[in-house]
């Protein structure tokens, strides 16, 4: 075996896998190029290229079963986008593919600078901290604390205490990092002394992976199915730095009216707490807008059931489902107009100074935008019209004149 096939990839090796992906040369000759096996570049492009929905406004649907169909309501179990051969297997990214400006599918772009940076932060992840936090350690100090003491091995503890999830060789490794040594345990406690080599002591509790069984896209086909007359609310988050703020959007599908609301924190408890003061505000017009929620599975909505049931007053308030990783195009309407957000608040825009005011100005214009799958009437009038201005007085949502409409960044006075 070549000796640099057990080496990690450098950042010399991803800008050559770059220059590769930008010649249109194929995942075989890259890896023959700089000496590498082909399933090592398939592997790097494939977890490191980045995703670049398409543009939905105008082409919602591109089904291969359209001209079959006639008419895509993209809820189909049938709904499958066309493939592209260069893109998902030969070459990997789209980097200055010369059908890049005509092609209507989803974009990856594989940039080596950012691979790097990815690789890294994984690479000192993985290896810092102990996989507890002190509330576990401590309880864990309790159990076996005076069992030592009485000479039991960690063996016989662990077989006679199951709710100790780590293994003995783990809790052999954390007395001789010395975790436990506020708590008297430490390597003379042990029965057999062991000896291993002394690990960072930084504690740090590791993300679990949530369980989405029932609530996956798949389900909420099926609910929708069952529950024709029940209407989809898609919900996100945009933002422009990752310490905040951040702002939740909503979008009615059927009416494609579309509102706002500042957070300072992304998390669940957070964005679920917007959920509670709308069922305060609208009171029974909640479950006619809110009751069928599909989101992305970002953290900020994992927990699904401060979502689904009221948590102050611990009551059933809806369903929420996800879509499946990195398929933005399943909650379409949101992504979409997220265009017309980006319009007044491009990316380096800092948003520190942001209102919920200046939010729910931002929106009535955007709602006032007429649209073509509407028949040229905006969200706002078709919202209007299903449901009356009480509901859109209460969301604090304006008419704004056609020609007052304004989609630029000076619409908003944040510096």
């Amino acid at each position: 075996m070549n000796k640099k096939y057990t080496t990690h990839l450098s950042l010399e090796d991803r800008k050559n896998i770059e220059l590769g992906i930008t010649e249109r040369l194929s995942k075989s000759q890259i890896a023959k190029k700089i000496n590498r096996n082909p399933s090592t570049i398939a592997k790097e492009i494939n977890k490191h290229r980045k995703l670049k929905p398409r543009n939905i406004f105008n082409s919602d649907s591109i089904c291969i079963h359209l001209k079959e169909c006639h008419r895509c309501i993209r809820k189909c179990e049938k709904y499958q986008e066309p493939t592209c051969l260069y893109r998902d297997r030969t070459i990997g990214a789209c980097n200055n593919c010369p059908d890049i400006k005509t092609c209507k599918l989803d974009k990856y772009f594989y940039y080596a600078s950012k691979a790097n940076e990815n690789y890294l932060y994984t690479l000192v992840d993985s290896r810092q901290g102990v996989n507890l936090d002190y509330p576990e350690l401590k309880q864990i100090a309790t159990i076996i604390k005076p069992l030592l003491d009485k000479g039991q091995t960690i063996y016989q503890i662990l077989e006679n205490h199951k709710e100790i999830t780590q293994c003995s060789k783990t809790l052999y490794t954390y007395i001789e990092m010395g975790l436990f040594k506020e708590f008297g345990i430490d390597n003379f406690s042990l029965k057999k002394k062991v000896s291993r080599k002394i690990k960072s002591k930084k504690l740090k509790k590791r993300r679990q992976p949530i369980n989405y069984k029932g609530r996956e896209y798949k389900d909420y086909l099926e609910y929708v199915k069952a529950h024709p007359l029940e209407h989809t609310t898609e919900m996100d988050t945009v933002y422009n730095s990752q310490s905040g703020p951040y702002i939740q959007t909503f979008i009615f599908e059927n009416t494609g009216l579309m509102i706002g609301f500042l957070h300072s924190e992304k998390t669940s408890v957070s964005m679920a707490s917007t959920l509670n003061n709308l069922q305060t505000l609208l009171e029974d017009d909640y479950y006619t807008h809110f009751s069928l929620l599909l989101t992305d599975r970002g953290a900020e909505f994992e927990k699904y059931d401060l979502f689904e049931n009221n948590y102050q007053t611990d009551e059933a308030r809806g369903h929420i489902f996800y879509c499946d990783p990195q398929r933005p195009d399943q909650k379409p309407h949101v992504e979409n107009n997220h265009n017309l957000v980006r319009n007044i608040l491009p990316n380096k825009r800092k948003l520190d100074k942001l209102t919920q005011e200046d939010l729910n100005l931002m929106f009535s214009h955007i709602n006032s935008v007429p649209r073509a799958v509407l028949g040229g009437r905006t969200p706002y009038e078709v919202f209007s019209y299903f449901y009356g201005d009480e509901v859109l007085k209460k969301l604090n949502i304006q008419r704004i004149e056609k020609d007052m409409v304004t989609l630029q960044p000076y619409l908003l006075k944040i510096q």
